[in-house]
């Protein structure tokens, strides 16, 4: 498996940490976003939307960071990281789509303006509006995580992709200093997954230069 990804980029964070997590066989091929190669004919025979990341698999490329580490976790299954039960997956599958439809974009609006990696990897100025927009969206949204995470160390029972699917864009916000302390579940939770060796390798990737 090939995975093709970006520096200071949450999506591609979120697939690295995935495949190290599950412990997949992967070799990480850099896309240079800066200089544009993500528009690049080669690139976009493999994502026609000049994103990433990716993955090439043989005869399959895939991209969104969610299904990567969907497919290579059914791939492993040995890693647990997908329940075996329909309820299970079911809470997994919740937790995935809260976060890419509500969570991840608040965070965006937030870290895309106020970390000064991710303003100078992706040439974006500051934008205080912007930044209260997010704000505003996650005082919504996370006394929902932190209600879940309140009485249990995961949101789908045990260690599973909708954990890990959180971490790069709350590490992102929380480089920008904002205020955790409302949701001490979350920070115990976040720790603890930021503690992982499989953290550890994808902060080495996605913040190499």
């Amino acid at each position: 498996m090939e995975l093709y990804y970006g520096h200071i980029s949450g999506n591609s964070m979120r697939a690295i940490l995935m495949l190290e997590q599950i412990g997949a066989k992967y070799e990480p091929v850099l896309v240079n976003t800066k200089a544009g190669e993500q528009r690049s004919p080669k690139y976009l025979a493999i994502n026609p939307m000049g994103k990433i990341p990716a993955l090439v698999d043989g005869t399959l490329t895939l991209w969104e960071s969610n299904a990567i580490g969907w497919y290579a976790a059914e791939k492993h299954s040995s890693a647990e990281l997908i329940p075996s039960t329909s309820e299970r997956r079911a809470a997994v599958l919740k937790w995935l789509f809260f976060q890419t439809a509500h969570v991840s974009p608040a965070c965006a609006a937030i870290f895309r303006h106020e970390h000064q990696l991710v303003r100078e990897q992706w040439n974006v100025p500051p934008n205080p509006q912007e930044t209260f927009h997010g704000q505003k969206e996650l005082a919504r949204y996370f006394p929902v995580l932190e209600s879940a995470l309140a009485s249990a160390s995961y949101l789908a029972g045990a260690l599973s992709l909708a954990d890990l699917a959180y971490v790069p864009h709350l590490h992102l916000i929380d480089e920008t200093g904002f205020d955790f302390t409302p949701y001490p579940a979350i920070v115990r939770w976040l720790d603890a997954l930021r503690a992982r060796d499989a953290w550890r390798r994808t902060v080495e990737l996605a913040f190499a230069q």
